[in-house]
């Protein structure tokens, strides 16, 4: 029987080595920072975009937006991007209520837009909460078009990168839901943009795939280190 009381230390050393580094990696998962730099404005000083700020536009909210979809991003308003249409990405608070689809309108200083769902499960959405919904005329609810075998609604949104409660409701529970949605302003083609984008922001979706993947990480360090500790025991040991 082989035994080498001196490799001791080293295995447990590595080992010990080994579940530290899993340790800071799941830590730093989970601090992911979420701040963001401030809104610039392109090309500021050039007279063309004056237009854009000008004294007639409304007083709007530029500090960064933290909520349940996203984290760090600026707003984008109307003026902030080329009027026209587009296909943009969109993203809601529910995996019951998925946007597949976004066609969007910015026009006059306002945004629409028509978003598609993964199901034909909403008669109505209603822009607002859920109580809100509930409590508002039914005029004010609006229809469901499943022509395209989907369901689709059109909406508004104040601007882009800024979350909105948008009540979703259900044919077979027969009741409204609270759902929020944000428009993703990095879908649209940046040279259509008249500010740059904050960096630092993002969304939680990405946030929580990124700690997926250093929590993914962190497991398979444990487990090659649990293997490696095996066979060094098995070496030196037996």
């Amino acid at each position: 029987m082989k035994k080498f009381v001196h490799i001791a230390p080293a295995a447990e050393i590595l080992k010990k080595a080994l579940v530290l580094i899993a340790f800071v990696l799941v830590v730093i998962a989970f601090t992911i920072p979420v701040n963001a730099d401030p809104l610039v404005i392109k090309d500021s000083d050039d007279p063309s975009n004056e237009t854009n700020q000008s004294e007639t536009a409304p007083s709007r909210d530029r500090s960064t937006q933290d909520g349940t979809l996203i984290y760090g991003m600026t707003p984008v308003y109307p003026e902030d991007f080329d009027e026209g249409d587009y296909e943009v990405e969109a993203i809601s608070s529910s995996q019951f209520f998925k946007i597949i689809h976004t066609d969007l309108t910015n026009s006059s200083g306002r945004i629409r837009a028509v978003i598609r769902i993964s199901s034909t499960s909403y008669a109505y959405v209603f822009q607002g909460t859920a109580a809100e919904a509930a409590a508002a005329d039914e005029s004010q609810w609006i229809p469901a078009d499943e022509s395209s075998g989907y369901g689709e609604f059109q909406i508004e949104a104040e601007a882009l990168d800024k979350e909105f409660p948008c009540a979703a409701y259900s044919k077979k529970k027969q009741k409204w839901y609270d759902r929020d949605i944000v428009f993703l302003a990095e879908s649209l083609p940046q040279e259509n943009l008249h500010i740059d984008l904050s960096e630092n922001g993002g969304t939680i979706v990405d946030t929580q795939e990124a700690a997926v993947k250093v929590i993914y990480i962190a497991l398979a360090i444990i487990i090659l280190g649990g293997i490696l500790n095996h066979f060094v025991k098995k070496r030196f040991y037996e």
